[in-house]
């Protein structure tokens, strides 16, 4: 179904199919401005996969369940070069209607932080990387999550947008992975009951990036593959530098976390989280056995499992079970520090800036994603 939605000086056309229709309460929430915004941004799909054939089946069903509102969505398929002979008959075979497919097989094996790494870049500042690890599953409504929350934090009122927020997080966190004592559990609407804030149920920011279904943005990921090689290069740093103080992930050398947290951690950057009762999410991570998990146990993989959100009339949780049913504005969001604390956004911006002087010995003003600036190796003029 066509339908162009008109405002004054324009009109914007929104294709709806109909089988989407009885899924677009979540669309009353917007706003004039994300409205004259629909068709602005696109979000690129990109899927990481070795040798579980199983899993891809899984996920890429999940895939082709999700209500995607008549939007182009154009998928890249990224096998190992380790991949069995099944999970390479059933890339291959796979169809996708909603944009074009682009398959990818490395010929050297690279490890799973050049297969995130180098799985997306994005073609324009209007372009999104959801990234999926094939251990993940959808919601059928995480497209609707995804489009709501952009058209909030990147199109609408300029008083809700900032440079500081790098991604969309469709996974609901159940623990704190990075407590130098190690991991804990975390439910962030006990937390905020016990910090007065107003409404618990609010979505959050926090500056942890979630590899069990997120999208990022452009500006961030490529200030991210700007740095990335620096910091490998032992440049300005030596590789074994401690970048964030007292953080487990330290520890992961072989995961491209350690590294984007380290970035996001010297600049106050943000992800946002979806809140929902009984932690139910939008994406869920099995934990299968891989490159990171060598054993997978009933009660770990409980740790990590959470409820998708169901589009029947039976699901109790609805993606407008929001703080006045939509998305809150930008200051009334809780922030959180890397170890599930709360935080400000001032007082990450500002812990980030006093350890770049300590690391650098710069003080001047930081330019907006630019990383020679932000490390002091930019030739002096």
């Amino acid at each position: 179904m066509d339908s162009t939605t008109n405002f004054r000086g324009g009109s914007v056309s929104v294709r709806l199919p109909r089988i989407d229709l009885p899924h677009t309460e979540w669309m009353g929430s917007l706003s004039l401005s994300e409205w004259k915004n629909w068709n602005q941004p696109r979000i690129d799909i990109s899927i990481i996969t070795n040798n579980r054939p199983l899993s891809f089946t899984r996920l890429f069903k999940s895939l082709n369940e999700t209500h995607f509102y008549g939007d182009t969505v154009d998928l890249r398929i990224n096998v190992e070069q380790s991949a069995d002979d099944e999970t390479l008959k059933i890339v291959q075979n796979v169809h996708w209607p909603h944009g074009t497919v682009f398959l990818h097989h490395r010929i050297v094996q690279g490890g799973l932080m050049q297969a995130v790494v180098e799985s997306w870049y994005p073609g324009s500042n209007d372009t999104y990387g959801l990234l999926l690890e094939d251990d993940v599953e959808l919601s059928p409504l995480f497209y609707a999550w995804a489009k709501m929350s952009l058209l909030r934090y990147r199109y609408g009122d300029p008083r809700n947008r900032s440079p500081l927020m790098f991604g969309i997080s469709l996974y609901q966190q159940k623990n704190v992975e990075l407590p130098p004592e190690g991991r804990h559990l975390f439910n962030a609407r006990a937390l905020f009951n016990n910090h007065g804030i107003s409404d618990p149920t609010t979505p959050y920011l926090s500056p942890i990036p979630c590899s069990w279904g997120a999208i990022y943005f452009p500006e961030h990921w490529r200030e991210f593959h700007a740095y990335l090689p620096l910091r490998l290069s032992g440049s300005p740093f030596k590789l074994d530098k401690t970048i964030v103080p007292n953080v487990r992930s330290n520890k992961w050398t072989k995961s491209w976390k350690k590294y984007f947290i380290e970035l996001v951690y010297l600049r106050g950057y943000v992800m946002l989280y979806p809140n929902y009762a009984d932690f139910v999410s939008l994406s869920t991570n099995h934990l299968e056995v891989g490159s990171h998990v060598k054993v997978r146990t009933l009660e770990k993989q409980k740790q990590f499992l959470v409820p998708l959100m169901e589009t029947t009339n039976c699901g109790t949780v609805a993606l407008l079970d929001l703080p006045g049913r939509t998305l809150p504005q930008w200051n009334a969001l809780p922030v959180l520090n890397l170890t599930g604390g709360m935080a400000t956004l001032e007082s990450l911006v500002e812990v980030g800036h006093i350890r770049r002087e300590e690391l650098t010995g710069c003080t001047d003003d930081l330019a907006l994603f630019d990383i020679h600036q932000l490390l002091c190796t930019a030739p002096k003029l």
